[in-house]
Parts: C-alpha cells; structure tokens; sequence
C-alpha cells in the first residue's frame, strides 16, 4: 500500500498538535503530498436576519477567509519540515457528507480525522457526523486521539476470517495490507490478533452437545487457528508467532485489553456494513470500544463497499 495522497479534516477550535504531529510522521515517511480540509457552516450567521442576500454572502465568504488563514499557518509548519501541502475550505452544512466530497474529488490514499476528549468527563464526544464519517468514508479512515506515537510505532491488525461479509478474506487481506505499509513507515513492527467467542456452557440446551462441550471448545478453537493460519501465510506468519494473538471472549473487552497490554498506537479495524441496516450500524464492535480505547483507531473497507454519498 503506497500512500501518495493524504487528506487532513482540520477541525476549527480545537488543538491540532496530534493531529500534526502525525500528518508529518506519515508525510515524511512515504512522502506523500497533504491537503488539509476545513468545512465551515455557523448557523447563527445563517439564521441572521441582520443580512440581505449578498451581505449574507459577504459574511460567509469572511468567515471562509478566516478559515483560510487558520490553514494557511498550519500548512506553513509542514512546508517547514519539507512537506509539500495545499488546502481547501468549504461552506456546507453537513459536515460528514462535505467531507465525503472532498475524498470522493481529492481521492486521497488516507484520511486523518481528529477526535476531541472532552475536558471534564474525559470520554470522548462523538457527534452524528462522526458516525457518518465511519459509515461513508470510502478510504482508510484513521481516528486520531490525543496522543503521541511511540518511536517505533506499535500497529495491531484486528482480522476476522469469519467476517459476516462477501469476500472475508479480502477485507482482512486489505486491513493486514494496510497494517504492515503503517507499521513500516512508522519503523515498527505489525502485530495481528483475532477474538472469537464459544457459546457459554448455560447456553446449550442439547444434552449430547452439553456432554462433549470441552471437545466442541477445541474444536472450535482448531477451526479458528486453521482460518487464521491459511491468512497469515502469505505475509510470513502464523499462530505459532510472537506477534500472533488468538483471544477468547467478547471482541470489544479482549480489544482493549490487548491495546494496553501490547502498547499499542494504531489498531486497523475491518468495517461491515450489516443486513438491512447498513447504513445505520457499521459494526458494533468499533462503537463499543472507540470511546474507551487509549489509541488511535483506522477504520478500512472492503472492496465491496458502496458509498452513499454522491459526489455532487
């Protein structure tokens, strides 16, 4: 995986020292060309009853100028360092779906999309348009925290060979792909782990299933290491690895025990869109653990992805 192009959503109001920080890292190390990207919208401007048609114009064109320059410092601290940068501002209300655009148009490798933690409780806020962005995103989408990479970054692929999709393997080949060309601009190593779960002992009804319900255990665990080791072949690993992990239990707690135990800084994560209602729910697992979990997080499509999101 080659990245060429990358496209930066530059939030207003917020610190971007992250956000930089590991824009620069990943432009350096495969020298690729930056946009940075704002979506400007106020709707109290909007709402004013203080303008006429074009002094409403004036006003929204102001507001973009101002957003200009806000970019135009940014970009001069990453021309500083040698990155060549350009960047663009938009007035659009839906933010999600403007920046959608801008991908569709820019059609860039990657795109850095920063999330803020709020002051007090600690969590981080997820607004509607964050959603949007993970459900529609057609690129690899990297959810940057307020953190700092390690010297030699610690990348963890999260597969699933049993994946509820069309082309599994394709979708896990595509999130090992992008694993690997991470880690090694990084100067770092990729990890991989896969979680599975076996129903819970109370959960079987059938007497002769209860009976064997040790050997059903094994078995299933055999399966998983089968699956696992057919996909890792091709990039020279398998169970028996060091940095190999199979885990048994919920996804979403063995995620983020194993973020932390391992130091991780990036996990890549597969998105499924789900039965009927896909376009509400992308997966659960990255809903339940992307307010909880200390990294970075990069959400990456299958090749049977459909975005909802026209370009126009």
């Amino acid at each position: 995986m080659n990245i060429e192009k990358i496209l930066v959503n530059v939030e207003a109001g917020v610190d971007h020292q992250y956000l930089l920080e590991k824009t620069l890292r990943l432009a350096e190390a495969s020298d690729a060309r930056v946009e940075l990207f704002r979506c400007c919208y106020n709707t109290s401007l909007r709402n004013s009853y203080l303008f006429d048609k074009e002094g409403l114009l004036r006003a929204e064109h102001g507001f973009m100028n101002q957003a200009e320059r806000e970019l135009e410092v940014l970009a001069e601290q990453l021309e500083a360092e040698g990155v060549d940068v350009d960047f663009d501002v938009c007035w659009e209300r839906h933010h999600a779906d403007s920046l959608v655009r801008k991908v569709l148009r820019y059609q860039p490798d990657i795109l850095l999309h920063q999330i803020e933690k709020h002051s007090r409780l600690g969590h981080f806020l997820f607004a509607q348009s964050d959603w949007q962005l993970i459900r529609e995103c057609p690129v690899p989408l990297m959810l940057v925290k307020e953190h700092s990479w390690s010297d030699g970054g610690h990348v963890a692929a999260t597969v699933d060979p049993f994946h509820e999709c069309e082309s599994p393997a394709v979708l896990d080949s595509h999130i090992l792909d992008w694993s690997a060309a991470i880690a090694q601009q990084l100067e770092g190593e990729m990890r991989v782990m896969h979680c599975f779960n076996v129903l819970p002992h109370s959960a079987i009804f059938d007497e002769h299933v209860v009976a064997d319900f040790e050997n059903m255990q094994v078995k299933v665990r055999r399966e998983h290491i089968r699956a696992l080791d057919t996909l890792l072949e091709p990039y020279g690993l398998n169970t028996d690895s060091s940095r190999v992990n199979l885990l048994e239990g919920p996804p979403h707690r063995k995620m983020l025990e194993y973020a932390d135990d391992h130091h991780v800084d990036l996990l890549v994560m597969g998105a499924v869109a789900r039965g009927v209602f896909d376009r509400l729910m992308v997966g659960s697992t990255i809903e339940r653990i992307l307010d909880s979990i200390h990294c970075d997080i990069m959400v990456v499509k299958g090749p049977d992805f459909e975005c909802h999101v026209s370009e126009s």
